[in-house]
């Protein structure tokens, strides 16, 4: 039998000698982490599922009855992550202190993704030391992408204005000479075959215009259900904190007690050596 073989009563006879040290080191890992869970601050989490502001189509293409979203949620996303993205007034109710580095690291605190299987809502989570704060921080991101999806939609609304301004006019001029036309009983002319397909054009387009302008409140930036903020922190986690200290004080403690054996097993072979020399 190979003498450095070890055995399994080696292993229990270390066992035995060690414990103490094991066990001790362990109690010591918990007491850590009961520490580190009291005096790290509890974070909670508040989640927001934000539907992106739709526009009408001006054409009768469409087929969405819906609207086209003013901007794709991986757009937003993307938007969301640079820090002038966010203004000086989003700080304080994210609990962010205004600093040279304020709003990269708002930036870098919220977090949005597109929920699986949905094409026009972004998922946001804000975090805080409360409930409360971690709310206040979703709501005010929510208003932010509102505004800023309003201020996207707001010039192209003032062009379909514009646009159903002045195909209004043209309308009133078309029915016009239709009704002169008819008075004066040349309604076979071509101008006159002409101007009824122009009326018939402006009617549908006029419709579609005012499908943009008047859809565009009913079709803003909205919250598909009402901010859910937990109650439970989310970090730290005790479980995992409690854990971590009290394998890892096991293993320092299974560590020092081996370190020790490998050193007084040298020096008991040197004295045993000396005596028998002797």
């Amino acid at each position: 039998m190979d003498v450095n073989e070890i055995s399994l009563i080696d292993i229990l006879r270390f066992l035995k000698g060690a414990y103490k040290t094991i066990l001790i080191l362990g109690a010591a890992g918990l007491v850590i982490a009961a520490a580190y869970l009291a005096v790290t601050p509890k974070q909670y989490e508040a989640v927001a599922q934000v539907a992106m502001a739709q526009i009408g189509a001006a054409n009768n293409n469409n087929l969405n009855p819906l609207g086209i979203n003013i901007e794709e949620p991986s757009l937003l996303i993307a938007r969301l992550s640079q820090p002038t993205s966010f203004p000086a007034q989003v700080l304080s109710p994210c609990g962010v202190d205004e600093g040279a580095n304020a709003t990269a690291t708002l930036s870098k605190s919220i977090k949005l993704a597109p929920p699986k299987g949905v094409a026009n809502v972004v998922e946001v989570k804000t975090f805080g030391q409360s409930p409360e704060a971690a709310l206040t921080c979703a709501q005010t991101i929510f208003e932010l992408i509102k505004t800023t999806q309003a201020q996207i939609v707001a010039p192209y609304i003032e062009e379909a204005k514009l646009k159903l301004a002045d195909d209004s006019e043209r309308l009133a001029k078309a029915k016009d000479l239709v009704s002169k036309a008819d008075k004066s009983g040349s309604a076979m002319g071509a101008a006159y075959l002409s101007t009824r397909d122009e009326i018939r054009f402006l009617l549908d387009e006029i419709a579609a215009l005012k499908n943009v302008v008047t859809s565009n409140q009913s079709r803003a930036t909205r919250l598909i259900a009402p901010i859910y903020a937990s109650d439970t922190p989310i970090a730290p986690k005790k479980r995992v904190a409690l854990a971590a200290g009290l394998f890892g004080g096991l293993f320092l403690g299974l560590m020092l007690a081996l370190g020790r054996q490998m050193w007084t097993k040298p020096r008991a072979g040197l004295q045993e050596q000396g005596q028998g020399a002797l």
